[in-house]
């Protein structure tokens, strides 16, 4: 946003009731006819329209002029300025990933129909999320183990949960011992629609795509364009041997899956100049297990309260775009006392200090555990 004293000073919005006295005496000087200016006449209706009208075109004008800027327009007026840069803002994606299923009976082939629904178990809010299998699967007579593609309800990175917590079929099958989302379940990430700051950021690093040879910004602007890409490290200095460059993905679930990485490829491939080998991989994902006392009040309720400080650390450790190596005790209390009803304190046994990991690391939440105490009970 321009700065409003400098908005003030190019396109100030007048005050309507000023406005008002003003337009009066200028039309008493000019000897006007109308001379009933209560506030219940016609006229004075009429002319409070007006006035109105001026200074909501004033208001369009600021708002047209701060607009003008890629680093300030928003919204569907940063969409627009983009096409000049010929970018475009990536739209939200649902995830895409395999469901294992396993069978106790399996001497007859199952099929697996499309549309078919697993979910995961309801949280103490009620939600549950459900993801859907895009084709017909049939596991053969005599295999014990399958695995169906399925893809989430709704697009976002909301759906791109943790391993086993997919574990429930919406229908019956016969024979199933128990289904699963395992390690590496995910195929293709989803992602949230880029939001303004990211995209204005992208945008703004269009001027590198001119530079003659391909320098660092040039190849990150390159791999963020491509969707379900959170986060970008470029490494130019040479780590593998003379012309070679590391680029380090982090993906909106995480680690980068196989399509992300491939993708990335792709994106990078025209820009060889003086660098002969791209190695393209993700972000090692680091995961940290919790371990927490919580104390509410004397007279608090503590019934659900265990399941939704689990709900409000995943929360705290979902991926954004900043700071994904660390982690400090502050964010932890800060988030629990927030949220939380009759919170008074917490003890935090893990992590034992406020974690930082080198840049190419990401941290990811591992094992919580969660008691809930009440104060006088240390």
């Amino acid at each position: 946003m321009i700065d409003e004293i400098l908005l003030d000073k190019v396109i100030p919005v007048p005050d309507e009731e000023e406005e008002m006295e003003k337009l009066q005496e200028e039309l008493e000087e000019e000897g006007f006819a109308v001379s009933n200016f209560s506030k219940g006449g016609v006229f004075y209706h009429l002319a409070r329209l007006l006035i109105l009208l001026y200074i909501e075109l004033k208001e369009f004008a600021r708002e047209l002029l701060n607009s003008c800027f890629i680093q300030h327009a928003s919204g569907d007026w940063l969409d627009i300025k983009a096409a000049d840069f010929s970018k475009h803002r990536k739209e939200a994606t649902p995830v895409r990933g395999y469901i294992t299923v396993y069978r106790s009976e399996y001497s007859n082939a199952l099929q697996i129909t499309k549309g078919h629904c697993f979910k995961t178990k309801s949280d103490t809010a009620g939600i549950e999320l459900k993801y859907y299998v895009l084709e017909n699967t049939v596991i053969a007579a005599g295999e014990s183990i399958g695995r169906v593609l399925v893809e989430a309800e709704e697009a976002g990175s909301y759906y791109n949960i943790s391993a086993g917590r997919i574990t429930e079929s919406l229908i019956h099958l016969e024979g199933i011992d128990y289904v699963v989302n395992e390690e590496g379940w995910i195929y293709e990430e989803g992602s949230d629609e880029e939001d303004d700051e990211a995209f204005r950021d992208r945008i703004l690093a269009s001027w590198s795509e001119l530079s003659a040879v391909t320098i660092e910004e040039k190849i990150k602007n390159a791999v963020m364009s491509v969707n379900g890409a959170l986060n970008v490290m470029i490494d130019t200095q040479h780590p593998r041997g003379q012309g070679t460059v590391d680029i380090i993905i982090t993906g909106t679930a995480g680690e980068a899956s196989e399509k992300l990485i491939k993708a990335a490829e792709e994106a990078v491939f025209p820009l060889r100049g003086q660098y002969e080998d791209y190695l393209v991989k993700s972000a090692e994902i680091v995961k940290q297990d919790f371990d927490l006392v919580i104390y509410l009040s004397e007279d608090a309720v503590t019934d659900g309260v265990q399941q939704q400080a689990i709900s409000i650390i995943e929360d705290l450790m979902r991926l954004t775009g900043n700071e994904l190596n660390v982690l400090y005790h502050d964010s932890i209390i800060y988030a629990l006392s927030k949220n939380i009803k009759d919170y008074r304190k917490t003890d935090i046994r893990l992590p034992a200090e406020d974690v930082v990991l080198e840049k190419e690391k990401v941290l990811a939440a591992g094992e919580i555990r969660v008691e809930i105490r009440k104060i006088g009970q240390e």
